[in-house]
C-alpha cells in the first residue's frame, strides 16, 4: 500500500475519506496516515479516534514516499494549498471512486477527485486538481482546480475554465463557455457564456455582485 495524507479537515475532507475507503474495499491501495490542516473539524472525534490531524499545512514538509489528496472544494484555496505543497515536493494522487465511469478517448489530469457515480463522457478533457461529483457529458473541458458539485448537469461541448466553482444542482446547456474563476450558484441554469471572475445565480443564471 501507498501512504496517503488528506489535505484539509472540512466536510469535503470527510467525503474524500469515504471515497478512499471505498477504493480500499475493492483493493487495498492506500494507507491513510491522517489529515493535515491549519483549521477545520475535530477529526479524531468524527472518526471515533481512527484518524488524527498529524500536522499543519503551513509548515508541513512532504516525504518522497507519500501521496496527497487535496480535499478542499473552494478552487482558490485548493490552488494555493496544492501549489504550496507541490513546491515542497508533494505528489498528488488521483482518487477515483470504484464505480466511476470514464468513457473512451478522455484526457484526465493529475490530483483529480471523482466521487461516487461520476461519469466522464467521451472525449472529455479534465484538468489537474479537479473535483467532480456528477456527470460530465461528451466533449467537455474542465480546467485546472475547478470543482463541479453533486447533481449538476454539464452538457455536451461545455468549456469550464480554470478555478471555477459549479454549485450543486446547476445545469450548463451545450456549447456554453465558463470563464476562469467564475462562480455558479447552486441550482443555477446557465444559458449563455460567463466571463472571467463573474458570479451568477438563478434560472436563467444572472450576474450578481
Amino acid at each position: 500500500m501507498k501512504d496517503l495524507i488528506i489535505v484539509g479537515a472540512s466536510n469535503a475532507a470527510r467525503d474524500v475519506l469515504q471515497v478512499v475507503k471505498e477504493i480500499n474495499k475493492v483493493e487495498m491501495t492506500w494507507n491513510i496516515k491522517g489529515f493535515i490542516a491549519d483549521t477545520g473539524l475535530d477529526i479524531p472525534k468524527l472518526t471515533n479516534g481512527e484518524l488524527e490531524i498529524i500536522g499543519k499545512i503551513s509548515d508541513w514538509i512532504p516525504k518522497s514516499d507519500e501521496y496527497y489528496v487535496c480535499a478542499i472544494a473552494d478552487p482558490n484555496s485548493k490552488k494555493v494549498v496544492t501549489e504550496k505543497l507541490m513546491a515542497r515536493g508533494a505528489k498528488f494522487a488521483n482518487i477515483i471512486h470504484p464505480n466511476v465511469e470514464i468513457n473512451d478517448y478522455c484526457t484526465i489530469g493529475e490530483g483529480v477527485i471523482f466521487y461516487r457515480d461520476t461519469v466522464i463522457g467521451p472525449n472529455a478533457v479534465i484538468g489537474n486538481n479537479v473535483h467532480i461529483n456528477t456527470k460530465i457529458a461528451h466533449d467537455c473541458h474542465v480546467g485546472d482546480y475547478s470543482t463541479v458539485s453533486i447533481l449538476s448537469a454539464i452538457l455536451g461541448y461545455v468549456s469550464i475554465g480554470t478555478g471555477v466553482f459549479v454549485g450543486a444542482g446547476s445545469t450548463i446547456i451545450p456549447h456554453i463557455s465558463i470563464g476562469d474563476n467564475a462562480y455558479i450558484g447552486a441550482g443555477s441554469v446557465v444559458v449563455k457564456n460567463i466571463e472571467n471572475n463573474k458570479k451568477v445565480f438563478g434560472n436563467p443564471a444572472r450576474e450578481t455582485k
